[in-house]
């Protein structure tokens, strides 16, 4: 039986092949646009998103940082740059890690793993803040998993997520696109605003700050469906067909007013 750790990692390795990174603009996580910026491209608007995670972890120079879903590792570089820090990236597709080791060449500051979050490493060590962006939404027990991310975090160190959330229950046509979503994209749930407080405090985090930023986010996911629908057609024949798919849901998601998109900053006590 496949379990959801290979499944994820076996969806994102089939959309990198896919070439859906390119498509992006580099990131596969969403993008930020501030009111009046709607003209800003998507690779700008998702280093925007990074940047807000970035200052919401309240970093020193010198500091270690682990990535929970890594990506490509676009992030990971671009806080480690822009933060004079060090940044362990952690994903489970065997794609990813490669294309982030790729981007990290000759960099002292991060480095990549294969690893699963539901399941941590014992060797990954301790660290001053820890991050999530669009990846405990692929996680069956978001509260384990932020529990023993807390375990890794020094006192006072912070935890930030992006994530997508329900700011209503999904009804109607809506919750086909919903189930859609999840059963493409390999998602366990999409959690409501205060199904994500309660997997915080259950962990044992201080909850800071919980922004819904949906109304800023949302332009990403036409701009991430009319990118999918251009690669589909020189896809591999295996991937196309999930690509097209997944092109049409997130476009629907978008337009559903009950899509928001939460930016967490918690800390450990």
């Amino acid at each position: 039986m496949t379990s959801q750790t290979d499944a994820v990692g076996g969806k994102y390795d089939q959309f990198a092949q896919a070439g859906t990174t390119e498509a992006l603009g580099g990131n596969i996580h969403a993008g930020y646009w501030d009111s009046g910026a709607e003209h800003v491209p998507m690779a700008a608007a998702t280093d925007r998103l990074t940047d807000l995670v970035g200052e919401r972890l309240a970093l020193r120079p010198g500091d270690r940082v682990l990535d929970v879903g890594c990506g490509n590792g676009f992030p990971a570089m671009r806080i480690a740059g822009t933060h004079d820090v060090h940044v362990t990236g952690i994903t489970v597709s065997q794609q990813e890690v490669d294309r982030a080791t790729e981007l990290a060449a000759g960099s002292d500051r991060v480095a990549f793993r294969l690893a699963d979050a539901a399941s941590l490493p014992g060797d990954l060590g301790t660290f001053d803040a820890v991050f999530a962006i669009e990846s405990l939404l692929h996680l069956p027990d978001q509260a384990s998993a932020l529990a023993r991310l807390r375990r890794l975090v020094r006192p006072g160190g912070r935890l930030v997520v992006a994530d997508l959330c329900q700011r209503e229950p999904f009804t109607g046509a809506g919750e086909a696109v919903l189930a859609g979503m999840i059963r493409t994209l390999e998602i366990a749930g999409i959690n409501s605003e205060l199904e994500h407080r309660a997997s915080l405090q259950k962990a044992g985090w201080d909850l800071l700050e919980l922004l819904d930023i949906g109304e800023n986010v949302r332009p990403s996911y036409e701009q991430a469906a009319a990118a999918f629908r251009r690669i589909a057609d020189s896809a591999p024949p295996f991937a196309a067909a999930d690509i097209i798919t997944a092109a049409e849901l997130m476009a629907a998601f978008g337009e559903n007013p009950s899509s928001g998109y939460v930016l967490i900053t918690a800390r450990r006590p």
